[in-house]
């Protein structure tokens, strides 16, 4: 039997906890987050722009902001998982404090962490994020947890210098219209660039076409609406779908449950 379960906190506002029991195939997808992923049993084909992995037990998926990405079960026995989800500016926050000259987000250049020990701390911590400790104990194991992955790996982390501006300000108009059906036409004509050189644009810096990374957007958009209650309908037409049910079909495409049931695990 298929189970999915959340864990959140208005004190950490800044992170998400999915514990999931599921043989469910997650479509490529994207998040504004730090993403790690760590499975409990059994095998998963982890795909990360061009790369795929067997990831396993005492392994630790990383997925920086903004990558295209995929874990899906390659058996009929249902893995369970944990995937943590960490808001870039967090994460640059405790970056900061290691590194006190970065000037923005640095992000790993490992995709797949092979060590027993990281693993172990991790999982412990998403026990205890789903426990009923203090919030105080959680955050500070959390931000120890942190602290020591970034230490271990300074020298695995790359500062991309790259001029990026460009994708960046495309993405912040993509967010601002979150509601709109923006076209590829409608990008040219705002940023005065080619349809082919957006389409391009895309490929090269995300690794995932721009209508899939809009529909991302609005998804990512979408949960924050419905953790604070809003209706699925009303989701759907604050996210600017078609309709209810073009919204349910690409939420489940992308995360694997409906939008029904990522809401139950936050409004009672």
């Amino acid at each position: 039997m298929n189970q999915t379960l959340y864990f959140t906190d208005k004190k950490l506002n800044y992170l998400e906890l999915r514990y999931s029991k599921s043989n469910n195939c997650y479509k490529e997808h994207i998040h504004n987050t730090l993403s790690i992923g760590a499975i409990l049993n059994g095998k998963r084909i982890y795909t990360n722009k061009n790369k795929s992995f067997i990831l396993q037990k005492n392994q630790l998926a990383i997925v920086n902001p903004s990558t295209s990405h995929s874990c899906n079960n390659n058996s009929k026995t249902a893995n369970r998982l944990y995937m943590l989800y960490l808001s870039k500016d967090w994460c640059f926050s405790v970056q900061q404090s290691i590194f006190p000259n970065i000037k923005g987000f640095i992000p790993f250049s490992n995709e797949l962490i092979n060590n027993k020990t990281i693993y172990n701390n991790f999982i412990k911590l998403c026990e205890l994020l789903f426990s009923n400790s203090l919030i105080l104990e959680k955050e500070t194991l959390l931000i120890e947890f942190f602290t020591s992955l970034y230490v271990k790996y300074k020298q695995e982390i790359k500062i991309e210098i790259n001029d990026n501006s460009i994708i960046n300000k495309i993405i912040e108009y993509l967010n601002y219209n979150i509601k709109e059906d923006i076209s590829l036409y409608d990008l040219s004509k705002e940023f005065n660039l080619s349809t082919f050189y957006i389409t391009k644009l895309f490929k090269k810096e995300l690794n995932i076409p721009a209508h899939s990374y809009f529909i991302n957007l609005k998804i990512e958009f979408a949960k924050d609406l419905l953790k604070n209650g809003l209706s699925i309908s009303q989701t759907a037409l604050e996210c600017g779908f078609f309709d209810q049910s073009h919204f349910h079909r690409n939420f489940k495409k992308i995360l694997a449950i409906t939008p029904k049931q990522y809401q139950d695990n936050f409004v009672q």
